[in-house]
This record gives structure tokens, C-alpha cells and sequence, in this order.
């Protein structure tokens, strides 16, 4: 029996279902903006939640690292960033043996941020190639780290806890079990991608580490909106908006501890007590604001 047949058995037993374990790889992850939009689409997930269409510019950039790898003694270099331009040299770097280096340009490749166009003044020189070739392509291509931002993120529109501190392993509460079998269908579209759920049953080892973790998350969110607060308060922000969107927060960070206690039975104490002190703070703040407009 395999490792992953072996752990879904074990975390199947128990009761009712708590909600999935989910962690994914990404392979072969490059994708065209109108292929992931209609994965996305066919896949039932909200459209808002796609990342940013891909730009002239960070195509360009992006094409510039790409060259870069692998090249020694030859670098590319920002020359120039302006309003207008972004200008890349080709230098040639040679070491007299002395201890000493010489440089040496011997192309320039420019992107022109008016007209989302790339030139050169040598066309023909292999790396400028590369470069040009490659902007062609990502500048209509998601690069496999836009894939990973975005699934994270539509994670966490899920109330998606991470079980480790730099992230990769998910627990997303039960009533989200539909929406992680669609985003699991649409990742597993993209390349040779693989995404792992495992669905967790109500079990006292589960419920407790599960609520542990969910606790603490929390707590991390309640404590992150107190120390913004506290900055507020010490020097406003220039924006009503600013605030009003915290608002937004408290209302949705409440949601979400309401939600773990109905899964999970854990609370967070004087949560609610906490989140309205704060939001009282922030509704002083904006009256504040409005008067001295």
C-alpha cells in the first residue's frame, strides 16, 4: 500500500469530517493568461481571485533573469529606470589574472514602458536574443510562482490554517470541501501538477491538534490588527480607506473564529471583546478624520 493510500486510510477514521489536509507541486507550471482564466473558469472558481494579467515589464525583467543563469563572465545589468525606459546591458566581465577586472558592454536591450515594445542595438548578439525570445513569451505567460501566490490565496478565502511555519501544508475547514476539490481540479490542469487532499475525521488527536493550530492563527491575525492599530494611532493613516478596510478585517477575522468553533469547538478568549475594542479605536479614528476635513 502506498505512503498517500496509508495516510488517508489513518486519517479517515474517527467521526464526522473535519475538513481536508491539502499541499500541492507544481511542474511544467508556466501557463498563457487565457488558458489558466478558462481552467479557472471551468472550474467554478471566482474569476477575482486570478492573479494580475501579465505586464511589458515584468515580462521583461523576468526575460532578463532567465538569460542571466548560467552565463559567467557575462552579466546583465540594469543601466537605466526611468518613467520612459528600462535599459539592460550586456557586459562582458575578463579577469586580468592580476587580481584586477575589466568590463566591457556590448549590447543594450531596452524596453520602451509607452509603447510596451523591447529594442536593441545589437539584434544579433546571442544573449539579446535570448532575451527578446523569451519577453515574447512571458509577456502573456503566468510564471509558476503567480500560480502558487494564487492558490495560496484562494486558500485562504477558504479559511485555510498552514500546518507549517513557511506554509505548503494546509487544513481547510469542512465546509469548504467542494471548493478545494475545484481548485485541486484546476491546479492539477496546469502542467504536470499535482495537488494532495486528505480529508481529516473527527477524532480527540485531530480535534485537538487541528483547533491547536487554528487557535494560533488567529491569535497571529488578532495580534498582527492590534500592533497596525497601535501604529494608527501614533500616526494616522492619510486615507479614510485605509481604516475602513480594517473593519473589513475585524468582521472577517470574526467569521473565521466563529467558523473553527463550529468545526473544531476551540475559542479564542475575549476574542470578540478584543475585536470590538479595536473596532471602536478605528470608528474614532475615522470620525476624527471626517471632522477635520
Amino acid at each position: 500500500m502506498s505512503a498517500h493510500k496509508l495516510l488517508k486510510q489513518t486519517l479517515a477514521r474517527g467521526g464526522e469530517h473535519l475538513g481536508d489536509l491539502i499541499w500541492w507541486s507544481l511542474s511544467d507550471a508556466r501557463v498563457d493568461r487565457g488558458t489558466l482564466t478558462t481552467i479557472w473558469q471551468e472550474a467554478g472558481l471566482p474569476g477575482e481571485l486570478l492573479p494580475e494579467p501579465p505586464t511589458a515589464e515584468k515580462a521583461f525583467k523576468g526575460a532578463v533573469r532567465e538569460v542571466q543563469v548560467g552565463q559567467p563572465g557575462r552579466l546583465l545589468r540594469l543601466a537605466k529606470d526611468t518613467a520612459d525606459e528600462v535599459v539592460f546591458g550586456v557586459v562582458r566581465e575578463t579577469r586580468a589574472g592580476d587580481g584586477t577586472l575589466a568590463y566591457s558592454q556590448e549590447a543594450r536591450v531596452t524596453l520602451d514602458r509607452n509603447r510596451d515594445v523591447v529594442s536593441t542595438d545589437a539584434p544579433a548578439h546571442d544573449l539579446v536574443v535570448d532575451v527578446m525570445r523569451r519577453f515574447d513569451v512571458l509577456k502573456g505567460t503566468h510564471v509558476p510562482d503567480d500560480v502558487r501566490r494564487t492558490v495560496v490565496r484562494t486558500l485562504g478565502t477558504f479559511a485555510a490554517v498552514t500546518l507549517r511555519p513557511h506554509g505548503g501544508v494546509y487544513w481547510t475547514p469542512s465546509p469548504f470541501a467542494l471548493q478545494v476539490r475545484r481548485l485541486q481540479d484546476a491546479v492539477q490542469r496546469i502542467g504536470q501538477s499535482t495537488v494532495c487532499v486528505l480529508p481529516v475525521h473527527r477524532s480527540p488527536e485531530a480535534e485537538q491538534t487541528l483547533g491547536e493550530v487554528a487557535r494560533g492563527s488567529i491569535e497571529e491575525e488578532l495580534g498582527a490588527l492590534r500592533t497596525e492599530i497601535d501604529g494608527f494611532l501614533a500616526l494616522p493613516p492619510d486615507r479614510a480607506s485605509t481604516l475602513e478596510r480594517r473593519l473589513d478585517s475585524f468582521a472577517a477575522l470574526r467569521a473565521r473564529a466563529q467558523l473553527y468553533r463550529d468545526v473544531l469547538h476551540v475559542e479564542v478568549e475575549t476574542l470578540d471583546d478584543q475585536l470590538d475594542q479595536l473596532a471602536a479605536t478605528v470608528g474614532r479614528l475615522i470620525e476624527d478624520r471626517a471632522r477635520a476635513a
